[in-house]
């Protein structure tokens, strides 16, 4: 499963801007999911430190945001994978987004005094709240914290867009070529890229997602793989991609300023 868990285990030493004494901070997965949009100093880091409560463990089919559930909670989501969801009038679901490892629930709804998305963990998982109370005392004192939000927003309101103009313009294959490529820029984020692409989904999930049958969604990863583009092990839901050009070419996979990597924060700066 992708994971940021290998962060979690990092302390650091920072000075605390109200004490003036040094205090060992752990690691904070809305610094680390921020800091990909927005420069953020080691201070911004400490702040997000402080306003973030403890990790939670929560199980696949577990609803993690609704109404009812962190309804004033931003979540950030540490390892695992979920999905944003509607019932339609004849009480089917619709998935509306996608959230992955570094990714940030609750962002579109924010102040909106519940939304009408719920947000359900497809896979395990582990999912660190915020307070939007204290978001909002946090973003006051600092305008750098209120564009790094700002800017993360943003991105996934890209994605999301892209992979609209994906799902009307694109025939099934297609479809699936370029759902391949988002996934695999949004989990290199953070890290190097890999031509591996960890999918812990269902192919009705995928269906589900990109408004085809899950018999179509394996119909077209055949026929990606007799192309030459892809080769799957499914024993742990791994794709490989063999040709990424191959991909792009098909797709038209050209949206990589949703998913350029800003500066992280430097050093000592505060």
């Amino acid at each position: 499963m992708s994971s940021l868990n290998a962060n979690s285990s990092r302390k650091e030493t920072l000075e605390h801007p109200s004490s003036g004494k040094n205090q060992t901070l752990g690691y904070s997965i809305f610094f680390h999911v921020l800091s990909q949009h927005k420069s953020l100093t080691r201070r911004d880091r400490e702040t997000l430190q402080f306003l973030q409560g403890a990790p939670r463990r929560v199980r696949k089919g577990e609803i993690i945001k609704s109404e009812s559930c962190n309804n004033n909670s931003l979540l950030a989501i540490q390892d695992g994978w979920a999905c944003s969801y509607r019932l339609t009038n004849e009480g089917e679901r619709q998935i509306i987004d996608l959230y992955l490892p570094g990714d940030i629930v609750g962002l579109r709804g924010y102040h909106k005094n519940g939304n009408s998305d719920k947000v359900v963990m497809l896979t395990e998982g582990l999912v660190t709240p915020a307070l939007e109370s204290k978001i909002d005392k946090a973003i006051e004192e600092n305008p750098r914290l209120m564009h790094a939000f700002l800017a993360t927003a943003m991105y996934q309101s890209d994605v999301m867009a892209d992979r609209l103009n994906n799902l009307i313009t694109h025939d099934a294959p297609t479809r699936i070529a370029y759902f391949i490529l988002e996934v695999q820029a949004r989990l290199n984020l953070t890290k190097a890229s890999t031509k591996n692409v960890h999918l812990p989904l269902s192919q009705k999930v995928v269906g589900e997602l990109l408004g085809m049958t899950n018999v179509h969604v394996c119909r077209c990863l055949y026929h990606l793989e007799s192309l030459g583009l892809i080769s799957r092990e499914k024993e742990n839901r791994e794709i490989k991609i063999l040709s990424h050009e191959g991909l792009i070419d098909l797709s038209g996979f050209n949206n990589s300023h949703a998913y350029s990597n800003l500066p992280v924060h430097k050093g000592d700066t505060h």
